[in-house]
């Protein structure tokens, strides 16, 4: 059995069976001649899973596909390039900051529920705040199904998720402190989910993708500043609250300057340079870990404290983040990423 399409410079014909890793499938597609053969161990044989044949030669490329124990030599004669997986792609993805093994799965061979386990987990970042590492990916599978069987695109869950922003912001400026923080943790949640329902339904879009990190760019030094107004709302006022303030917002754009600036010279994140850039990455002073100061310092009666220990913390980070800079621009070797390799 297979099925084909319209692939660029030939026919794309894969098994109906088989689940690829989206790396492993834009790799086949970018790759004329191509032709995916997976070893089954527990039957010790070889199975064709995809062929990139020849335009025009669709019949004699579907008649390939799913065929046992091929002939690498005869097909390579026939000027296709037979191989297994990691002959076509790599195990970094550079756009999930990790490093994955890429997959082809047999729905002969595995029930629906692995294959969707599989797929979420291809979908998730490997290097991410440990909120959204540890914390959210069970709730978010059951969450990204549920949203894909009510027929949900990821721009809907990520407007929900600016509802939320919104809705924490006002909170946060009138001092209701536990309502806020809950509004902020749900939408931290939804900007999980709309990118991992993306990824896995291949409904993933340019203007989605700027939507979603736009807001996320965007919107945390409004709630700092909300958070600041609420304190003064509620009487609560320090000598330290404004210093506070201007440090967490200057350290948040300096971050992110940071992060820029490397992105733009090195063509990949900052945080996926060294191991210890990604171990900061789970703890720095973003959105996610500052969320949970302030929440911990909030839940023990002082707010006030939450506030004055993130901008603590962002002093630590921020200035830690543009001396791995300095050291990169310093470095006379080339620059790539410790997963890269």
């Amino acid at each position: 059995m297979g099925a084909s399409g319209v692939a660029p410079e030939g026919d794309f014909c894969v098994g109906s069976d088989w689940v690829l890793s989206p790396a492993l499938a834009k790799s086949l597609l970018a790759t004329p001649g191509a032709v995916l053969i997976v070893k089954d161990k527990d039957l010790d044989q070889e199975r064709v899973a995809v062929v990139h044949g020849a335009a025009g030669a669709t019949e004699k490329s579907a008649a390939l596909v799913n065929s046992l124990n091929p002939d690498w030599d005869a097909l390579k004669k026939d000027g296709l390039t037979p191989g297994c997986m990691t002959d076509f792609v790599g195990d970094y993805d550079k756009a999930l900051r990790k490093r994955e093994a890429p997959y082809a799965l047999s729905l002969f061979q595995t029930t629906p529920a692995q294959v969707e386990r599989r797929l979420f987990k291809g979908a998730y970042k490997g290097v991410t705040d440990l909120v959204t590492k540890y914390a959210w990916p069970e709730p978010a599978l059951h969450v990204t199904r549920l949203c894909a069987n009510l027929r949900l695109t990821p721009n809907m869950v990520t407007t929900a998720s600016l509802f939320l922003v919104c809705l924490a912001f006002y909170y946060f400026w009138i001092g209701a402190w536990i309502p806020g923080i809950l509004a902020g943790w749900a939408m931290t949640f939804l900007d999980t989910v709309d990118g991992k329902l993306a990824r896995t339904t291949m409904t993933y879009s340019a203007w989605g993708n700027i939507y979603d990190h736009g807001i996320d760019l965007i919107h945390p030094p409004f709630w700092y500043w909300a958070m600041y107004t609420g304190l003064l709302a509620t009487g609560v006022s320090h000598p330290w609250l404004f210093p506070a303030l201007v440090i967490i917002l200057v350290g948040y754009a300096l971050g992110r300057v940071t992060e820029g600036i490397f992105m733009r010279r090195y063509g990949f994140h900052i945080h996926v340079w060294r191991p210890v850039d990604a171990f900061m990455r789970e703890i720095t002073a973003r959105r996610n870990p500052n969320l949970l100061i302030f929440m911990i310092c909030t839940l023990f009666g002082a707010p006030l404290w939450g506030v004055i220990l993130v901008a603590a913390w962002t002093l630590i980070c921020a200035p830690f983040h543009m001396v791995r800079l300095v050291q990169a621009f310093a470095t006379k070797a080339p620059i790539t990423s410790f997963m890269d390799s």
